[in-house]
């Protein structure tokens, strides 16, 4: 059995770290697509059929809190590689973290909240319409 050098390790570190940072940037478009396409059903739909558009509404905030769930697994993976990377670097290594600016994950997960309550507010505002 073959040894696998450090070097090999870090390339292969490096290579899982930039795949999902190119997977970070492209999660936030499938988010929007995802509930800005039910929102719309939904509101296109709240005269004739307030019970499906209030179902729908319901549906999207249960998916934004599992989109919530999923960015925070994404995190904890993408911080290990980070935190990986970072040991082999040295001290040669560029991180800005910690930061006092939320990171893009946790600016997701913001905004995928703000999304499950106007979700929720739209929800209850469907039947009362």
């Amino acid at each position: 059995m073959t040894e696998i050098t450090n070097a090999e390790r870090y390339k292969e570190q490096y290579a899982h770290f930039r795949s999902m940072n190119d997977i970070l940037y492209k999660i936030p478009p499938i988010f929007t697509a995802i509930l800005g396409g039910l929102w719309y059903f939904a509101v296109s739909n709240l005269d004739k059929y307030k019970w499906v558009a209030c179902a729908v509404f319901l549906f999207c905030a249960i998916a934004s809190v599992c989109f919530i769930n999923i960015m925070q697994r994404f995190r904890m993976a993408f911080n290990a590689y980070i935190d990986n990377l970072n040991k082999m670097d040295g001290e040669m290594k560029v991180s800005i973290k910690p930061s006092k600016l939320p990171s893009t994950i946790a600016t997701i997960q913001y905004l995928l909240w703000a999304a499950a309550a106007i979700s929720l507010a739209g929800a209850i505002y469907a039947p009362l319409r």
